[in-house]
């Protein structure tokens, strides 16, 4: 597979940030919304349009498609107009926004947000060894990327739709939220990029995004300009809020929705204090369009929440239960529009097992993580948290966001089970996130980057008063920012060469890795590209499911007859192949998977996505089967050839 230019690699991330943040925000314009509100709904506004008409485009036979998806935009956009002028005739158009920030505080955030999302991508250009076709290589990667091609080719938006291409011998299908691959199929379709290029481009957008989506927090909270400067530039260089979930899983829904969680606690603000129809349909259409990602990233941004309502009611306890009431009609709303996904949740109540990983920090170690930055790297992240420790120590001075103080004691104290605590309850109470460790301290980091800028602000106010007392002038604060931060930046280097190396691991690109055993190899990719010449439209390719060949489908548009890592709900037929193929000429049953299934070719490739597979049973021994033929082979990967028509015995065996 030939390596992404430069030009192409610019050309896929900027396309991407254009789907990402245009349409939303043409539909946040619409509702009313201005200036970094208006920024920082768009790419949730976006999932929330793809997300909605995937799935109801579905239901009266329509392809999902780019064209289908911009008659989306301007409906829901017209919706939301219409909610905004109804809004307008009943209360009047409500006050107008105004900033906090001075224009020179405004043009420093800009400017950290700017050199934030620089590092993100620049962070994961690097990791990819600056090639953005690099296939990614661990668990998740394969189902999105094939959920991706799956929907850009056949245009359909269901609910069971990416499912289709691992369980789709299961009659009921499986349900999985697929905003994240609707949009990533209009990319798809848009650039012409590989599959492996989209997924990597959005990648490098999230933890700019994460960085973005705070700082617009901070200003919505009437936070200073100079803890926004701050967050940012802390958030570009947490390992553990993002970069430690890009290599490992990746898991690409659960960091996005990480990145738009802070957005879901600025609607519900603004429509709290100003109840109507307008700020309604804008807290709705974020939550919509959080659930639409995933189910469990609106789960944890309620989570987030929580402690923000916690402050306002303690501060005014009256508004409790107005508060509450306000809530059911937007409540009602969402779950309306998005009755498919609730009905598809609920279809899979039960059939997911309870993942227990093992706890194995000891309490205090799970403590130490969180205030130091650190969850598996090496040594603690000191540059982020001694300013971490100088905002706790005046956590006070926080104002309207000290509500953040109680969102990481929250989500740490969860973290803090799952990492140091076996019983069985704790897998039960972690189970929305699968008792995942990365999950939960990423989740706990988020609150805590804002009081680490909040201690660099203090930091600074320290210095900008040493700077007066010396000079008998007021300083120029302007001054003191930059020097906070260029010695922040100076001394940690943003942690550039930790959290590339750290995202470097996700494809094979971390030293004493062996890029001949990786998960998907060259080699590999280039007999995937061999099957594609053969191969013909309803045929499948008989793969061993753990070891990268399910990629096939993702990059040369070639079904495999296992789609995914994932072997649960799998049907008799493909159980059947994976353990006896061998024995194609002796075993009737297996000759009649084959027949159903369409099998016409094999492929066996030579890494494993984790050290303790092995072969399938049913694909050991093929060489020299009279049944088989070998058509290619390279030092990766071997493909052959079922040699008599699929279900029938070698003529004369």
């Amino acid at each position: 597979m030939a390596e992404a230019s430069p030009l192409l690699t610019a050309g896929t991330i900027a396309v991407y940030l254009a789907v990402l943040f245009v349409p939303g925000g043409l539909v946040a314009l619409a509702a009313g919304l201005r200036g970094w509100l208006l920024a920082a709904v768009a790419p949730v506004f976006t999932y929330l349009i793809a997300g909605l008409a995937g799935p109801w485009l579905s239901k009266i036979g329509i392809r999902f498609d780019v064209l289908t998806f911009v008659v989306s935009t301007v409906v829901i956009a017209l919706l939301f107009l219409a909610a905004r002028l109804v809004a307008v005739r009943l209360r009047g158009r409500g006050e107008p926004d105004t900033s906090p920030w001075a224009p020179g505080g405004h043009a420093a955030v800009v400017l950290a947000v700017v050199v934030g999302a620089g590092v993100g991508i620049f962070v994961l250009l690097k990791a990819m060894d600056f090639d953005l076709g690099v296939v990614p290589q661990d668990w998740d990667a394969g189902y999105h990327a094939n959920g991706i091609r799956y929907i850009a080719d056949t245009g359909d938006g269901s609910l069971y739709g990416t499912g289709k291409v691992n369980w789709y011998d299961v009659p009921t299908g499986v349900f999985y939220p697929n905003a994240y691959h609707l949009v990533g199929a209009l990319v798809f379709k848009l650039t012409g990029a590989t599959v492996p290029a989209v997924v990597n481009a959005h990648m490098a957008l999230l933890p700019g995004l994460l960085v973005f989506e705070l700082a617009a927090m901070v200003r919505h909270f009437r936070g200073r300009a100079v803890t926004a400067v701050f967050t940012a530039l802390v958030a570009a260089a947490s390992t553990s809020a993002t970069y430690d979930n890009l290599w490992r899983g990746p898991l690409l829904t659960f960091t996005l929705g990480l990145a738009l969680m802070p957005v879901l606690v600025v609607v519900v603000d603004r429509y709290l204090r100003r109840p109507g129809l307008d700020t309604g349909a804008a807290f709705a259409g974020v939550a919509i369009g959080m659930l639409c990602v995933h189910s469990s990233n609106l789960f944890g941004g309620v989570l987030f929440v929580i402690p923000f309502l916690v402050q306002r009611w303690w501060r005014a306890p009256r508004v409790m239960l107005r508060d509450i009431l306000w809530t059911v009609p937007p409540g009602l709303a969402a779950v309306l529009v998005t009755l498919p996904h609730l009905l598809g949740a609920a279809s899979i109540k039960g059939t997911i097992a309870i993942v227990d990983w093992p706890s194995t920090f000891p309490v205090s170690q799970s403590v130490g993580s969180l205030l130091t930055f650190q969850h598996i790297i090496d040594r603690p992240q000191y540059w982020l948290a001694l300013p971490l420790w100088v905002g706790l120590a005046f956590a006070w001075r926080l104002g309207n966001q000290r509500w953040l103080l109680g969102a990481a004691a929250l989500f740490g104290a969860v973290w803090v089970l799952t990492a140091s605590y076996a019983q069985p309850w704790v897998a039960r109470v972690t189970s929305p996130w699968w008792n995942d460790q990365y999950r939960l301290i990423a989740l706990a980091c988020v609150p805590l980057i804002v009081v680490a800028g909040h201690g660099f602000a203090v930091l600074h106010d320290r210095l900008a008063g040493l700077a007066r007392d010396a000079s008998g002038r007021p300083p120029v604060r302007a001054a003191s920012v930059a020097v906070v931060a260029a010695a922040f930046i100076g001394l940690s280097g943003m942690y550039v060469t930790l959290n590339a190396g750290q995202v470097a691991r996700g494809y094979g690109n971390a030293p004493g890795q062996d890029k001949n055993d990786a998960v998907v190899s060259t080699g590999e990719v280039l007999a995937f590209h061999e099957l594609a010449k053969v191969v013909q439209p309803g045929e499948r390719v008989l793969n061993d499911r753990n070891d990268g060949t399910l990629w096939m489908y993702a990059i040369a548009g070639v079904q495999p007859i296992a789609g995914h890592y994932d072997g649960s709900l799998e049907s008799p037929a493909i159980a059947m192949l994976e353990q006896h193929f061998v024995e194609y000429d002796e075993n009737a049953a297996v000759r009649a998977a084959v027949k159903r299934l369409n099998v016409r070719y094999v492929i066996l490739g030579q890494g494993f996505v984790r050290g303790w597979n092995e072969r399938a049973g049913g694909l050991r021994g093929l060489e020299g089967k009279p049944f088989l033929t070998k058509i290619y082979e390279n030092d990766n990967a071997v493909v052959y050839r079922l040699v008599p028509p699929p279900g029938e015995v070698v003529a004369g065996g």
